[in-house]
């Protein structure tokens, strides 16, 4: 019987087993896994099937409240492990792990069960916590307490207003500026020495300090014509304190003078060997495309430094031009040219070592001083004053040039040079006598009178008439260049009022 009784269970087994390896014929049901049965692995999902094991009732009830209890006190660590490995996906380093992982059979959350789900594993977390610290010792308890107490404060600030901009601007409107009245302030006394000035009078006294700093240039008689007037507009034109610079400039000349034949207590170097150099120089300024305040500068300094090295042997006359124009340079040009082309055109007679230490001797026999005035900024000045044309400009411009390469004009002072410049300028391009040229306006704005710049100008256009016969021809050959309107092949040069110039004395010797 009992043989008979388990081959037909076995028949059984066999046949439910033969109906399940039946695949793919209709009408064949094949019992599939019910969704919500699955328990999540290391994702941190968890058992869905907690109500259908409930309706079975008894020890499977018990055991699945059990099972939930631990579920919800491990959901923790379950999702800082599923936010460690979310973290490694997103930033591509555990692709590989994250392959083998399957995903969920479980629909996405609405937003409003995904919030509440938070809020409950928030609150079932905190609970866990809690009854973690009561089996621990008391250090974890105050750790706990800080921890609760920095999320209150937390709390207290996200729920608290910051006032807006409107009201903002109601409490400072509220609010007074000054307890004290605006009108005791005008009754303000300030303690000056034994005595007090109210505000009132040193506001008045300011005033009339500010007045007298204004009026320490003279004002100008009435024949004499404001050429800064049309100015007051124009900035880089210094209208407001022009007539005091060029005052100042005026005292450097009498500072820093040259004086007559300064050459005079040299062994070596003789007139003849400085106008060589400094007609050498005109060269090598037209070759490095220098402005014209460079050579102007350039023979400044190789007289003052002449004049203050009387000793210096006649191999190194052209170290200090060359250096003294590289120095020049480097105070005037927006690009200089560098030291190295400089030894270039002294076919190597130098090396930078030498140059850079006759550059040292220099300025410090200078005592590091460049301020200087030069030709060039008075002769602005007097074309300014005179209303002369641009080639009025560049014919005065080539008379100063002549004068630099000059000894014998070395000693006269810059403005003095500029004065006679333009005055013989503007009378060969005229048909007025010097009288007429020079005007009050020129006299008061140059500060000489034609007396003074007469014996000057003789001897400047007896330098122009011999340029044919000098074997100077730098300054000559750098004037014909049309950019310069090519002012040294003027017929006027070469005239019957240049020639009486060049031969009459001075009317004022």
């Amino acid at each position: 019987m009992e043989i008979h009784t388990r081959r037909h269970r076995t028949k059984q087994i066999q046949d439910q087993e033969n109906i399940y390896a039946i695949k793919g014929k209709a009408n064949v049901a094949i019992p599939t896994k019910k969704q919500g049965l699955t328990v999540r692995g290391a994702l941190g999902d968890i058992n869905t099937n907690v109500q259908t094991q409930r309706e079975i009732g008894g020890k499977v009830a018990v055991a699945t409240a059990e099972f939930e209890k631990k579920a919800t006190l491990n959901r923790a660590v379950v999702k800082s492990n599923y936010s460690h490995v979310q973290s490694k996906v997103d930033t591509g380093l555990a692709a590989s792990k994250v392959a083998v992982i399957q995903p969920s059979s479980r629909p996405p959350l609405r937003r409003e069960e995904s919030t509440a789900g938070l809020a409950a594993r928030a609150a079932a977390r905190n609970r866990a916590i809690l009854k973690d610290v009561q089996n621990k010792p008391s250090e974890l308890k105050e750790s706990i307490n800080i921890y609760i107490q920095t999320k209150k404060v937390q709390e207290t600030k996200k729920t608290s207003k910051l006032p807006t901009l409107k009201e903002n601007k109601e409490i400072r409107a509220v609010q007074p500026f000054l307890k004290v009245s605006t009108e005791s302030l005008s009754k303000l006394k300030l303690e000056e020495g034994q005595g007090t000035t109210s505000i009132i009078d040193r506001k008045k006294l300011a005033q009339a300090t500010l007045k007298q700093d204004l009026n320490v240039t003279p004002q100008l008689p009435d024949d004499i014509e404001d050429i800064d007037a049309g100015d007051n507009n124009s900035p880089l034109l210094m209208s407001i304190y022009i007539k005091d610079i060029y005052k100042y400039l005026t005292e450097l000349e009498e500072k820093y003078p040259i004086e007559v034949e300064h050459l005079k207590h040299q062994k070596e170097i003789t007139g003849k060997m400085r106008a060589t150099l400094i007609d050498w120089l005109v060269e090598v300024q037209r070759q490095f495309s220098l402005v014209l305040e460079t050579f102007h500068l350039t023979v400044g300094i190789i007289d003052r430094y002449l004049q203050e090295v009387p000793t210096l042997p006649r191999t190194q006359l052209q170290l200090v031009g060359v250096t003294a124009m590289f120095i020049a340079s480097k105070y005037e040009e927006i690009y200089a040219p560098d030291i190295g082309d400089f030894v270039y055109v002294t076919d190597n007679a130098y090396s930078r070592a030498e140059m850079f230490q006759c550059e040292r001797d220099i300025m410090a026999k200078l005592g590091f001083c460049l301020a200087r005035p030069i030709p060039l900024s008075f002769l602005r000045r007097f074309v300014k004053a005179a209303h002369g044309t641009s080639k009025n400009h560049h014919l005065a411009k080539y008379f100063v040039d002549l004068c630099l390469v000059e000894y014998s004009m070395a000693h006269y002072r810059p403005s003095e040079l500029a004065a006679a410049a333009i005055c013989l300028s503007l009378y060969l391009l005229s048909s007025k006598k010097l009288e007429e040229v020079w005007t009050p306006t020129l006299s008061y704005y140059s500060g000489y009178s034609l007396e003074h710049i007469d014996p000057i100008i003789r001897k400047l256009a007896k330098i122009v008439v011999n340029v044919d016969n000098c074997k100077y021809k730098a300054v000559y050959n750098k004037y014909l260049d049309t950019s310069l309107a090519r002012v040294s092949s003027l017929h006027q040069l070469k005239g019957e009022a240049i020639a009486e110039l060049a031969k009459m004395p001075s009317n004022y010797d």
